[in-house]
């Protein structure tokens, strides 16, 4: 596998230097029962409502019933007061997510100044003295940045700017960027032009994946006792049984030492965020780290696209780098679908553990490396100037010296994908790197840019991300079967749906991203001793780990 770091812009990247104008609203349509799912739409540019002097947004999906709002100003019951006067008069009001209720953890970090401006959900609800009216935060929006417009707003012009939809955000393991282009039922564009199922990268119906064995030994991984190794977080769907990290079963979380680990303090807050949500907003709970489940409709069988994606991607980190360890946290369902306020969260609460581990000399808390294969087109026409929540949480870790890689995205199309595009964008000062977007190679001698990958200025490093063979869960069985069998004589076809043996073939940016991770994880190790972790050590190391390569 090939690794290929961007120090300056080349000839050849200053050639996709500008987005092509004609596929900025380009966002393949996913289908209704995925949006249902996850009580989503689309938003489109045609019928949006746009208030005076706001530009006409592009293409995005995002959750109608709920927007995000830094909480110092949801807890300001003036402020508060002063939305709802707003949206009054569309019939509206809005109110914490939480209602007092959140975590022991995340009240203790709403304490804390950093924290006044983590992004949290307001629920939006249709007032008793109005009549019939569509719950539609992007309608809500604009008539709150109405009100924040002129020489005498009735809003603070800052808190609306800090104003969002919440996103969904998806995984990049299949050509068109989402899971929903290989599912075999919408006929989309992909499929019929030789670029989906069928084509050189679409191998079985539901994903692009396919079950391989792998004669080999686990990667060997060293006794390391008294040294600290790097610390790899990767976001993601969570984890499955495999031998590899000694997870026979589903009963309990990986043991020390295996090269898997967990954080149960993460994975609690994430849920708590969600049940906070209440029956207001229709939401799929990540009930904790294992990835499950492993159809999304169980009458029929087919394993959910994403199924194995986060073992797959700590499966790569083991080898390439076998020294380090992988931090699963899981923010996204087996569908490849997570929302923005889970993902935000994580990054904060990674960040104050960083935060943690190096003004209270706490090396074990210490993380190194964020591996992110997620991402969403923004609906700022002026995304390229975009610093609005991914920036603040990314700021944070880059701000701490803890390197950011994320997946440069699967639509073989220049426009940005966040958070990877914020690698020509500045994040902070002072700081360590700036994040790492990274766009797939084929496997081959030329090390040619695979057809799927988004490019651009803001794609910094390749990888090979194309014919990729890692770990897969081994208790993942779907309902496709052999189509031949011959049972008297113990003879079978292939069957595409059985992971027994443990490993998968997979393509996708999403795996670029970890291998990336993993050479600077591999680039940590050489640059000196782990075990200093205050915040000027940190810093310059990762600078040392990118330089050096």
């Amino acid at each position: 596998m090939v690794v290929r770091f961007v120090r300056e812009e080349t000839s050849e990247v200053a050639e996709a230097s500008s987005e092509d104008r004609s596929t900025l609203n380009e966002l393949p349509s996913p289908p209704r029962q995925l949006l249902d799912r996850h009580g989503a739409r689309v938003l489109d540019p045609a019928t949006a409502v746009v208030a005076p002097g706001q530009p006409v947004p592009r293409t995005t999906v995002y959750r109608p019933g709920v927007f995000l709002m830094p909480q110092r100003y949801l807890r300001d019951q003036e402020a508060l007061a002063a939305v709802n006067g707003v949206l009054a008069r569309i019939g509206l009001y809005c109110e914490p997510a939480d209602r007092g209720g959140d975590s022991a953890a995340v009240k203790e970090l709403a304490r804390a100044r950093q924290f006044e401006d983590l992004p949290v959900r307001a629920l939006l609800r249709v007032r008793e003295d109005s009549g019939p009216v569509v719950v539609d935060c992007w309608k809500a929006l604009q008539e709150l940045r109405s009100a924040a417009a002129g020489e005498r707003p009735e809003l603070d012009p800052d808190m609306v700017a800090r104003t969002s939809p919440e996103h969904l955000l998806f995984t990049t393991p299949v050509f068109g960027g989402v899971p929903w282009e290989t599912s075999g039922l919408g006929g989309t564009p992909w499929e019929t032009s030789g670029f989906g199922a069928g084509s050189s990268y679409g191998r079985t119906r539901g994903a692009n994946r396919i079950p391989v064995t792998l004669a080999a030994a686990p990667p060997y991984r060293s006794e390391k006792s008294g040294h600290r190794r790097p610390v790899i977080a990767v976001l993601d769907t969570g984890i499955g049984p495999h031998p590899w990290f000694g997870l026979a079963d589903r009963s309990g979380p990986p043991a020390a030492g295996t090269g898997l680990a967990v954080a149960p303090d993460i994975q609690a807050a994430i849920l708590q965020a969600e049940l906070a949500t209440g029956t207001t907003l229709h939401t799929q709970l990540l009930t904790d780290y294992w990835d499950a489940p492993t159809t999304g409709r169980p009458l029929i069988g087919d394993i959910d696209t994403d199924t194995g994606h986060g073992l797959f991607i700590a499966g790569i980190v083991r080898q390439a780098c076998p020294e380090a360890d992988t931090l699963a946290i899981r923010v996204v369902h087996s569908d490849g679908v997570a929302y923005e306020a889970d993902v935000l969260l994580a990054l904060h609460l990674l960040a104050d553990r960083v935060r943690d581990a190096q003004a209270n000399n706490r090396p074990e808390h210490m993380v190194d490396i964020v591996s992110l294969s997620l991402g969403y087109y923004e609906e700022n026409p002026a995304d390229i100037a975009y610093t609005g929540q991914f920036g603040a949480a990314i700021a944070e870790l880059l701000g701490l010296g803890v390197l950011v890689v994320a997946a440069a995205g699967n639509d073989a199309t220049t426009r940005r994908f966040y958070p990877a595009a914020f690698a020509d964008q500045p994040l902070g000062g002072g700081c360590g790197p700036q994040v790492i977007s990274v766009g797939a190679l084929n496997p081959d001698v030329t090390t040619s840019k695979a057809l799927f990958s988004n490019e651009g200025p803001w794609v910094r490093c390749w990888a090979t991300g194309a014919g990729v063979v890692s770990t897969y869960p081994t208790d993942v069985r779907g309902t496709a079967a052999a189509d031949h069998e011959v049972p008297d004589h113990g003879r079978n076809s292939f069957d595409p749906d059985d992971y027994s043996a443990g490993f998968a073939v997979w393509d996708g940016t999403s795996f670029a991203a970890p291998l990336a991770a993993a050479e600077l994880g591999k680039a940590l190790l050489q640059s000196g001793d782990l075990a200093t972790v205050d915040r000027d050590t940190v810093v310059k190391r990762a600078w040392t780990a990118l330089g050096s390569l």
